[in-house]
């Protein structure tokens, strides 16, 4: 699993037009398909397909098929996601990561609307406003490295889809975020913990603050979720390492762990032994 927008910076095929932190704009040109399309948002999206197609499933098994010229918000959490190139062309979109620093100060400018149960993902129209807004843009800021108005930018951005068809209820889903549904914390952990996510990441998916998760994962495992994920994760590595012959490296990703060596380094803590010599040890053993 990626996540993004962070795998997306080590990208030099995914154009960098304006950039702080976990909130960008990015310009993304595909020739052929990722076959690893399960993502992780860990901001706020909201993506112009400007060539071909994206299909987005939710968690919740929910799919849509994003057109040419249809804008879509995805609220952080994780997806699958495929881009659809055309028959020999390329795919091309704009994509706009906003974190909850830039979310909040949008919302300072709206009333609290009543709160109501809706669905993360929504289409908003590529109006002229919008159009003519993403085509300065591009024309402004590609190339010039200034990141000091990634900010304001993106600010101005959501307000003029504030002004859209669908302002109302976009606004009213970003307010609705601010108080997301719990998820039962021993049912989601299971399922997820072998994924790159960090404890505030699983808070958020969990629809909790940090201190309120940790508070709740003690509460319910009598262990910091730290040290919780840290076993789950090397418990799972030394299974794979002793039942298939997958490299370290594809254990590593498999695990939740981006860097090889942090994983090699816990294991070893963990169990007294690199996980390759874990793994020869093993072979040795089946093979007697």
């Amino acid at each position: 699993m990626k996540v993004v927008p962070q795998a997306f910076y080590q990208n030099s095929k995914i154009e960098k037009i304006l950039l702080k932190g976990l909130s960008c704009i990015l310009e993304k040109k595909v020739v052929h398909m990722d076959p690893q399309n399960q993502r992780y948002l860990a901001s706020h999206a909201i993506t112009l397909v400007r060539n071909g197609k994206l299909q987005i499933e939710t968690y919740e098994g929910s799919v849509q098929v994003v057109q040419k010229n249809e804008l879509i918000f995805l609220p952080k959490g994780m997806y699958m996601i495929s881009d659809i190139i055309p028959k020999n062309d390329v795919f091309n979109a704009l994509v706009f990561f906003f974190d909850d620093d830039i979310c909040d100060a949008f919302l300072s400018s709206f009333r609290q609307l009543p709160s109501e149960k809706v669905c993360g993902l929504l289409r908003i129209d590529f109006n002229e406003d919008l159009r003519l807004f993403t085509d300065t843009l591009t024309d402004l800021y590609r190339g010039r490295n200034q990141n000091q108005f990634t900010r304001l930018k993106l600010i101005e951005f959501l307000h003029l889809i504030a002004l859209s068809k669908q302002g109302k209820d976009f606004v009213n889903r970003l307010q609705s975020l601010k108080t997301k549904e719990r998820k039962n914390i021993r049912s989601f952990m299971e399922e997820h913990f072998d994924k790159p996510l960090d404890i505030e990441d699983y808070a958020y998916l969990t629809g909790r603050s940090v201190s309120t998760f940790q508070r709740d994962f003690k509460r319910r495992y009598h262990i910091s979720p730290k040290k919780w994920l840290i076993q789950k994760r090397l418990d799972k590595a030394a299974l794979l390492l002793r039942t298939t012959s997958n490299s370290v490296n594809g254990i590593t990703s498999g695990v939740g762990y981006e860097n090889t060596s942090h994983f090699i380094k816990a294991f070893h803590k963990n169990f007294g032994i690199s996980p390759k010599q874990y793994q020869i040890q093993h072979r040795k053993n089946a093979l007697i």
